[in-house]
């Protein structure tokens, strides 16, 4: 990175660190638009198991670069240390600009529970990723592997999302015998490193055997790469998928308050550096980033968190301030300052769906122009349908019920319908690939028409 980029990375980074952010090591690096095409469709890491599908992104990103239709002006991932990529073409203050977004996101990556138990390491671990999908390929064949990639891939969503923060024993019950001491690796690299153990035996005539699995579970990609009667190269890449694909849940999870915390602190951590000319370059950078067309996540979370500040600023909150009607809030004033530790607050202990859910008012979305004084009456709803999309990351609720349906070994799912119906030929095709890695029928149970329908793949 050139010395005069240095020297302003580490201006905004004590900037930062006195303003109250607290982040990892923030690595910086300029790389031109082929480079970060590359390293967008990667999802930001240089290096990727091999599939068709990033070649496809970074061909969209970058004829999008090409063609003048938008740019990427930075890169950040959640790692330790925080990596960061800037494009080579932006503007001396177009560069300050993203130093300074960079350094809130490292702050919330560090900071946000949501993010607590993601792995920091990602680096390595898609490199890792990266030579056992290789390595099957030259052992199986890479037309074989490529083919289960796609199969496995268009289940990525068949995960928990919440996976990551539940620990719950493996049996319940009374106290069992010592297990085998198992050596702690990750997953898809479990069945080469711990034997399996010996099967369980029969059981004895009239018994019951135990429910699988013992519980309604959503982790459907989980429990097919631990009990589905795949080779362990198989299990191996099923494991990959669902480690990536829990990795990115925060940042889905979190997209408009991260994006509207990291350009509150931009406009913070620089204002007050700019100088005339620059203050008109900025103005324009920022207005490009706030633009109000369609659904903008920095606008909607960057001006949420100013109406945050400035309600507790102005002692204009709680349940006494929610319950009056519009027009006739509290107005009284309290000392400045509670705003800003009000925000600290906000960053750490919610998800879009928590902050859009507490702080989303009518007033808020009147004065921003969200909607229109003549739609007001529907502001319930439309507010339900935005929570509603961004429960789950828009997808359906599917979890698993039984995998011996009819004592058959068939897998029975049941879909939490909330009003909405699936996409019936999307979910016959994820029943169909549900069908190939499990050997035998499956059925969900959901609601068609009105009216609750089975449906079913491979009987």
């Amino acid at each position: 990175m050139r010395k005069e980029l240095r020297q302003w990375a580490e201006i905004l980074r004590e900037r930062a660190l006195a303003a109250g952010l607290s982040f990892p090591p923030v690595l910086f690096e300029e790389v031109g638009p082929e480079e970060m095409a590359m390293l967008a469709a990667y999802g930001g890491f240089p290096r990727r198991y091999p599939h068709w599908r990033w070649g496809s992104e970074y061909l969209r990103h970058r004829e999008t670069y090409r063609y003048g239709l938008g740019r990427i002006y930075e890169l950040v991932v959640n790692t330790h240390p925080v990596r960061a990529y800037l494009l080579k073409s932006n503007t001396l203050l177009a560069q300050k600009l993203v130093m300074a977004h960079v350094f809130a996101h490292a702050d919330f990556f560090q900071n946000n529970l949501a993010f607590k138990p993601i792995p920091k390491d990602m680096h390595e671990e898609m490199a890792h990723h990266a030579a056992f999908v290789e390595k099957a390929m030259e052992r199986h064949g890479a037309r074989s592997v490529e083919e289960f990639l796609d199969l496995a891939l268009s289940l990525e969503n068949l995960i928990d999302p919440h996976a990551p923060y539940i620990r719950r024993p493996e049996k319940e019950g009374p106290e069992e015998a010592e297990p085998p001491k198992r050596l702690r690796v990750r997953p898809y690299l479990d069945p080469y490193v711990n034997p399996p153990p010996e099967p369980p035996k029969e059981a004895e005539e009239g018994g019951r055997p135990e429910p699988l699995p013992p519980r309604p579970t959503r982790d459907i990609l989980g429990f097919l790469a631990r009990y589905a009667p795949l080779a362990p190269w198989q299990k191996g890449i099923l494991e990959i998928i669902r480690e990536e694909s829990l990795y990115y849940v925060p940042q889905a999870a979190t997209k408009i308050l991260n994006e509207g915390w990291a350009t509150y602190w931009h406009t913070r951590l620089l204002l007050p550096l700019l100088s005339p000319e620059e203050a008109l370059e900025f103005a324009e950078l920022q207005a490009g980033l706030l633009a109000p067309h369609g659904f903008n996540p920095y606008r909607l979370g960057y001006l949420l968190l100013k109406e945050v500040e400035e309600r507790w600023d102005k002692g204009r909150f709680g349940p006494e301030y929610e319950a009056l009607p519009l027009g006739e809030r509290l107005t009284y004033e309290r000392p400045t300052g509670l705003g800003l530790k009000q925000l600290f607050q906000v960053r750490t202990v919610h998800t879009d769906l928590s902050f859009l859910d507490t702080f989303l008012t009518p007033e808020f979305a009147l004065r921003q122009r969200l909607l229109n004084p003549e739609d007001l009456p529907r502001f319930a709803e439309a507010k339900k349908a935005l929570l509603f999309r961004l429960t789950n990351g828009g997808y359906p609720i599917v979890e698993l019920v039984d995998a011996n349906y009819g004592n058959r070994g068939e897998l029975l799912l049941e879909h939490a319908y909330e009003g909405v119906e699936l996409d019936l030929k999307k979910t016959q095709a994820v029943l169909e690939n549900l069908y190939r890695l499990w050997g035998r029928p499956v059925h969900l149970k959901t609601v068609v028409g009105e009216k609750e329908t089975l449906l079913s793949a491979g009987s």
